[in-house]
């Protein structure tokens, strides 16, 4: 099958490249720009296409050349806390980049499936008698990235009915694995834990807000979900990806430590605060199960050793230069 990933330079990108690969799919990438590193790319440099969200045409080219089976967008504005700065960029690249996509396969090849990935956090703020979240619980979206995504999933729903686009909606809670960028809380965490490791920082671990819950998932759980639906969920219809667990970030830096052997204080820094957060969030995957079979596989424990491991190697090891 011939697959088309925007966003592939990006870090769950490049895992579901790789998982495509794989499988033995031909695979075929997008992004803003040409990775500065491919190593771990898993698309050929000739089937990799710079293409940003806001030109049309050229997405329009780039589906059109490819004719792909599936398409995945992925690409998007990822970051709820920095979506604060800018709301109107994280609105023109969620929302009108999603339709941007929608109009190029309609216009290219329309028989193509869409997998289109949105956000657990466009359910927003969420009473504790409404958890764990289904597919069905209203949007309460609380940052702009909340409300582009909360906005881009109903025009996905939208198309899939008004224009019988083949799209299939994804709702992915909090993941987390080898590769991630250091703003993500878990892989900022483990950059910490590594630094202290190597006598880069002082034993101290900053941390934002300890309190909330999130429900977290290992990416390579998550690009086996999306591959899943692909291939077996109902066109229109959304689908949530996540483990039903809830974790806090203290949970999580206090178990980094104790799996890497290092001691560090644990201390709350005023900056890495948002100026609004959902308390708790974790979510019900039931209706992708059964649809799919799909379930998480691989344990909490090993993700968070293998991030570990993932900084260890991009850190350096003692005495580097």
């Amino acid at each position: 099958m011939r697959c088309l990933i925007t966003g592939a330079a990006g870090f769950v990108g490049r895992h579901l490249a790789a998982a495509l690969t794989a499988e033995g799919h031909d695979v075929f990438g997008t992004d803003r720009s040409a990775p500065t590193d491919a190593g771990d790319l898993a698309v050929e440099t000739s089937r990799f296409a710079v293409a940003t969200l806001d030109d049309v045409a050229r997405l329009t080219a780039v589906v059109h050349d490819v004719q792909p089976t599936v398409l995945f967008h992925l690409a998007a504005f990822t970051s709820p806390a920095a979506s604060f700065d800018d709301p109107a960029e994280v609105y023109r690249t969620n929302l009108h980049g999603s339709l941007h996509v929608f109009a190029a396969v309609r216009s290219a090849v329309p028989a193509c499936r869409v997998v289109w990935i949105g956000s657990s956090d466009a359910y927003g703020l969420v009473r504790a008698e409404e958890l764990p979240v289904g597919e069905q619980q209203l949007f309460r979206p609380l940052s702009p990235y909340a409300v582009s995504k909360a906005a881009a999933d109903l025009a996905a729903f939208q198309w899939s009915r008004a224009y019988r686009l083949d799209v299939v909606r994804l709702r992915p809670f909090n993941h987390t694995g080898p590769g991630q960028a250091a703003h993500f809380v878990c892989a900022d965490f483990a950059r910490q834990v590594v630094a202290v490791e190597r006598r880069l920082q002082p034993p101290r671990i900053a941390v934002g807000n300890l309190d909330v819950a999130r429900d977290f998932s290992d990416v390579r759980d998550v690009v086996r979900a999306y591959i899943a639906a692909w291939h077996r969920g109902e066109p229109g219809e959304a689908y949530n990806v996540c483990s039903g667990v809830a974790r806090t970030p203290g949970d999580i830096v206090h178990e980094l430590l104790r799996l890497s052997g290092v001691t560090a204080s644990v201390e709350p820094d005023p900056a890495r605060q948002r100026p609004v957060d959902v308390p708790r969030l974790v979510g019900s995957a039931a209706k992708l199960h059964a649809a799919t079979g799909w379930a998480p596989q691989i344990a909490w424990t090993q993700t968070l050793r293998d991030l570990l491991d993932d900084w260890r190697q991009r850190l350096g090891e003692p005495g580097d230069p």
